[in-house]
This record gives C-alpha cells, sequence and structure tokens, in this order.
C-alpha cells in the first residue's frame, strides 16, 4: 500500500460527506452517519481485524492502524487521505467509528460502541465491547 488514494476521487467523497449530507442531515448528521458506518460493516463483513486495514485504504478512508487492544477496548489511529478542506464538520469521522464497532461486535458476538477524535493529523477511533450485552445471531 506504497501509494496514496486520487485526489479526485477523495474530493468526491468530499463533496459528498461534507456538504451534501451535513445539508441534509443537519444536527443529526454525527447520529446518522455513525449508523451509516454500522449499516456499511454489516454489508461488508470482514473475518479478522487484520482485514480492516485494507478495507478502510480501499474505501478510500486512509491509513488505519490498529495501537492498542486491552481487554474490552481497542484503540486506532486513523491517517485521513489529504483534504481539500482545512476543517471537516462535527462528526465527520463517526462513520469510521461506526465501521469499526460494528466489525468488532460480530467478531466477538456482543455490543460494541465507537468514538472518532480528531488529533492534530490524525484521528484517533477507540472502540469499546460490552461481553455482558450478546448480540443475537440470525440463523
Amino acid at each position: 500500500m506504497d501509494s496514496v488514494p486520487n485526489p479526485s476521487s477523495t474530493f468526491g467523497i468530499e463533496l459528498i460527506r461534507d456538504y451534501v449530507l451535513t445539508d441534509l442531515l443537519g444536527t443529526d448528521y454525527r447520529q446518522v452517519i455513525y449508523w451509516a458506518g454500522k449499516r456499511l460493516a454489516r454489508e461488508f463483513p470482514v473475518l479478522s481485524i487484520e482485514e480492516v486495514t485494507p478495507f478502510f485504504y480501499e474505501a478510500g478512508w486512509g491509513q488505519l492502524e490498529l495501537k492498542k487492544q486491552k481487554g474490552t477496548s481497542a484503540t486506532f489511529l486513523l491517517t485521513p487521505p489529504e483534504s481539500t478542506r482545512t476543517e471537516r464538520p462535527a462528526g465527520y469521522f463517526q462513520l469510521e467509528a461506526g465501521f469499526l464497532a460494528e466489525q468488532f461486535a460480530k467478531m466477538n458476538g456482543c455490543v460494541a460502541e465507537g468514538y472518532a477524535e480528531w488529533q492534530k493529523d490524525h484521528v484517533q477511533i477507540m472502540i469499546e465491547i460490552d461481553p455482558k450485552d450478546p448480540i443475537e445471531r440470525s440463523v
């Protein structure tokens, strides 16, 4: 993965996420985009945590790195593609947080929640699973 995503495709993603969705969803943007990430994870499941990084790259979401995993929590660092904007809307990276939370939920068989926070030059995504809250598996 030594090449970077095509800037023109990044621009298209930003147009939709930064302008269209924020206008359509207004104050609900953060919550809706998070649940959209969970929905994407159900449509594009991964079998292991090792498969998540290539998925992020292929989706144009950036370079993802598992920084720490201990007990019921995991911390990821996401270096997003270079933006055409200096600022991104509040909650912008909740899509990625929702995606990771749902992947962890499926892998662990219990509810998982995620939260993304912008930090200087990267995004920190924290995932917390709740082993006391199993998810029902459909047959």
